[in-house]
């Protein structure tokens, strides 16, 4: 199983979009997908279809399952899709203070609860929050390929360093092979600034280390996210939705999972 971890402590830069989305199209093209929902505010959960008042009362999350020492991880996922599950979160301010309170190896937590999942899964995309605790780390720490997302703004490189170090620190001591691209996620190629803040990122991570796909900006995102869906889903001739199978396309082959997608093929088309 390869774990594809979306980052960044800025809020705005489609996280949760591009998490699904990927997640979806991994899935539509024959993978096996686990989907990790780190985010307590649940946007990716509720976009899979997960009610979200009532995984309140039952406490099946990806928080809960972290600090659940004898739990099995599948009694936490859901099938939401063909040969996609996810492991759900939502606002549980109790469990977040315990996690911040772990006092041993808090950060490897998800790596642990997850080894039994690399059997059954292609891939897992993790969806962290806009924040640098514990739960990101624990993405991170996982990671074989962190994406993180950079929306075409005049604030959308600060606090890039901050970001980088931590990833720098986390790879150091628990994921030495991980790779780290960037991603123009909101992305208009006739604007003067998105062509600006672009070419800061190439120079930033250099040009091995950013995807070529460019996300567009276009409302059948929005539209696809008003309704639950990925526009994978809800718009698959759209710009956004060509978009994300090329950007899969392009992570299959950073990954070196080319005999993976031709198995996957073959297992879609069984």
């Amino acid at each position: 199983m390869k774990t594809i971890a979306i980052a960044n402590h800025k809020g705005g830069c489609a996280k949760t979009t591009v998490a699904l989305n990927i997640a979806v199209t991994l899935a539509n093209t024959g993978s096996r997908v686990l989907a990790v929902d780190l985010d307590p505010q649940g946007n990716l959960s509720a976009s899979l279809g997960i009610d979200l008042e009532e995984l309140e009362d039952s406490r099946h999350t990806s928080h809960r399952l972290m600090l659940d020492e004898r739990g099995d991880f599948s009694t936490y996922t859901a099938n939401v899709r063909p040969r996609l599950d996810v492991l759900p979160s939502c606002l549980d301010d109790d469990a977040e203070a315990l996690l911040d309170g772990q006092a041993v190896s808090r950060e490897l937590l998800l790596k642990q609860k997850l080894a039994p999942a690399n059997a059954g899964y292609d891939y897992c995309v993790v969806d962290t929050p806009p924040s640098l605790r514990v739960p990101t780390l624990n993405a991170l720490a996982m990671s074989d390929l962190t994406i993180v997302p950079i929306e075409t703004s005049a604030f959308a490189l600060h606090g890039l360093t901050q970001l980088l170090r931590k990833v720098a620190k986390v790879r150091k001591a628990h994921s030495p092979d991980m790779m780290v691209m960037a991603l123009s996620s909101i992305y208009t190629a006739r604007q003067n600034l998105d062509k600006t803040v672009r070419a800061k990122i190439i120079e930033r991570f250099t040009e091995d280390f950013v995807f070529q796909t460019t996300i567009p900006r276009a409302i059948s995102v929005g539209e696809a996210t008003a309704t639950l869906r990925s526009v994978i889903e809800a718009n698959s001739e759209s710009a956004p939705a060509f978009a994300y199978r090329k950007l899969v396309t392009e992570i299959r082959e950073v990954l070196g999972d080319e005999e993976s997608r031709q198995e996957a093929t073959r297992r879609q088309s069984r």
